[in-house]
């Protein structure tokens, strides 16, 4: 019984989610901007839909369809990119991406502790050209604004 225990713990990892999101966007000088939306059927995808898409007045570098898959093993979430979607961006770009995009998830996904970022389904030195993205990227540093 204990082993059937050990195995049912093993295989699920707790992931818990509210029924609303909060998305940040940047302002004109690059500050963060909580905005506070409906979680419907599939979170993840819901944040990087809203994070490609601000609303009026406020900016994003999260580009449209930018995810191509995510995984959560343990208290880990691992985000696949597509490459092409990313191509051309600068250091500036790349930083704020990241920035948006660890900020939220780690103000919603609260059982989550590290993410760990692929590319086109690889293991990536650099998000494009400038970002390192060979670590993980752990709660305790990423879900402060801004990140030191």
């Amino acid at each position: 019984m204990k082993r059937y225990a050990f195995f049912a713990t093993f295989l699920i990892a707790v992931v818990a989610f509210s029924t609303e999101l909060k998305i940040c966007y940047l302002n004109e000088e690059l500050l963060p901007v909580v905005k506070v939306i409906e979680a419907k059927e599939n979170p993840v995808l819901e944040i990087f839909e809203a994070l490609s898409s601000p609303p009026s007045g406020l900016k994003s570098f999260v580009p449209q369809d930018v995810l191509r898959a995510y995984f959560f093993v343990g208290d880990y979430l691992i985000l696949d990119l597509y490459g092409k979607k990313l191509k051309g961006m600068d250091f500036e770009a790349e930083r704020y991406f990241l920035h948006q995009v660890l900020y939220t998830i780690f103000l919603n996904v609260k059982g989550v502790n590290n993410v760990y970022i692929l590319v086109d389904g690889q293991k990536r030195n650099v998000l494009v050209k400038h970002v390192d993205i060979r670590f993980s990227f752990p709660r305790e540093v990423w879900e402060k604004w801004p990140i030191h």
